[in-house]
């Protein structure tokens, strides 16, 4: 058998989340236009019910589903939310028949502030200001102390306003940026949530940093939880592809802290503008003024790359294998040889890769970190290796065309690692293409 040469994954994140950035960027994608953008701006898109998706364009709001290809479904006007005069992305809670959006303050101020309604049947009623701790107007103000200095109210100079919101934690919390006069510049991102007040109603808590090594003094924008272990976000700092580049930032499930935010690589960003990623089951989409698009502000969808015959390596035909995957998709626990359970639902995406491959063989590698012996690692590895064997066979690939090899310690991705989130990325299994 002769291994081919693959594409291999653009960004390996080490976190508990194989999140978007993981399933998007394994080189089995590239990111297109999608056919339904228009010369007009496509303007922000938010996350809505049943798993669809929302963008603006000019003051008409159109819902979609993916198609089978991920590009946009048709376009469905959604006239309850027109009325709204969103600005900006909105978060909407399905599960509470809530909308939480900002637009203009009402008497005409410099500034956005934050609202929210009640879906009721086909519309949205009840519009009020959201009640935000500081943010309120409080009577009786002292100047000069703690609670004035700490307030984020528009009449306190340098408070700009809230943009573009996202919902997390079921609900209870609320992502948004801002331009706070307590920030580092331009629009940090910051975080409410829930709580009550001294009668025992329902509020929203002091807009708080997400994170204070995640913000800078350039601009941070667009932040979206996944899974509550991936935050992803768009920022114009040093170091990125041209203009606003998407960055993700990583923890565990029941952690607070934000590991620091990594620029999700050329996949993801160019030169041009790439913010506001949304996403559903199906998908994942955002917004980009690359060129190859209609108009600044193009919706892009990840589209399957097409792999090509490379025959000019062949100078004497004997070489004519086509190009294939490799798949590095399932981080494992210390000493564990079952796959984490937020990595299953990558299975479906890979079994259906693997569908285009028909009459080739695979190979399941399995390895681990640096830690324990050699001849018990092996063994590890091998389990691990069994066990994503086990899963694709389940769901109906032939098991005689695909094979499992355990490597231990072997290639290390993080030689040398020192810390878990390093170790954490050895501990991988990798499914590569064979030729028979």
């Amino acid at each position: 058998m002769k291994k081919i040469i693959v594409a291999s994954l653009a960004l390996m994140c080490g976190s508990q989340a194989f999140a978007l950035e993981g399933r998007y960027g394994g080189g089995f994608y590239e990111f297109a236009s999608s056919e339904k953008n228009t010369k007009s701006q496509e303007m922000p898109m938010s996350i809505y019910k049943k798993g669809s998706l929302v963008f603006f364009r000019n003051d008409t709001a159109y819902m979609f589903y993916p198609q089978k290809n991920r590009d946009l479904d048709e376009l469905i006007v959604c006239p309850e939310l027109m009325s709204l005069n969103i600005e900006g992305t909105f978060a909407y809670d399905e599960a509470n028949k809530k909308i939480y959006f900002v637009k203009k303050t009402s008497d005409g101020a410099a500034g956005t502030q934050m609202y929210e309604a009640n879906e009721d049947g086909d519309k949205f009623t009840g519009v009020k200001l959201m009640k935000i701790q500081g943010v309120m107007a409080e009577k009786n103000q002292i100047k000069g102390s703690t609670l004035a200095m700490g307030r984020y109210n528009f009449s306190h100079p340098g408070a700009k306003g809230f943009h573009n919101p996202s919902l997390a934690e079921r609900g209870k919390k609320i992502l948004f940026s801002g331009e706070f006069k307590a920030g580092k510049g331009g629009r940090d991102l910051y975080f409410i949530e829930k709580i009550k007040d001294e009668n025992g109603e329902e509020m929203w808590s002091r807009p708080a940093p997400i994170s204070d090594t995640l913000n800078t003094e350039f601009v941070e924008d667009y932040p979206l939880v996944v899974g509550d272990t991936a935050l992803i976000f768009t920022s114009n700092r040093p170091g990125g592809k041209g203009g606003m580049d998407l960055y993700a930032a990583h923890k565990r499930r029941n952690e607070s802290i934000w590991n620091p935010a990594v620029n999700m690589g050329d996949v993801f960003n160019s030169s041009a503008n790439d913010y506001n990623v949304v996403y559903n089951r199906r998908s994942m989409y955002f917004l980009s003024d690359r060129a190859g698009g209609k108009k600044a502000g193009d919706i892009y969808y990840p589209e399957h790359y097409n792999f090509i015959f490379d025959r000019e390596l062949a100078m004497d035909h004997t070489i004519e294998e086509p190009k294939g995957f490799n798949w590095v998709l399932f981080f494992f626990d210390y000493n564990k040889s079952d796959m984490k359970p937020e990595y299953e639902v990558q299975m479906d995406e890979l079994f259906s890769a693997m569908q285009e491959y028909p009459g080739f063989s695979f190979q399941v590698t399995g390895y681990t970190d640096s830690r324990g012996s050699e001849d018990y690692n092996k063994k590890l590895s091998q389990k691990r290796a069994d066990y994503i064997r086990e899963m694709l066979i389940n769901k109906g690939l032939n098991p005689k065309k695909i094979k499992s090899v355990g490597k231990g310690m072997a290639d290390p991705v993080v030689p040398n690692a020192e810390t878990e989130e390093e170790h954490e990325q050895n501990r991988r299994v990798e499914i590569k293409l064979l030729n028979d």
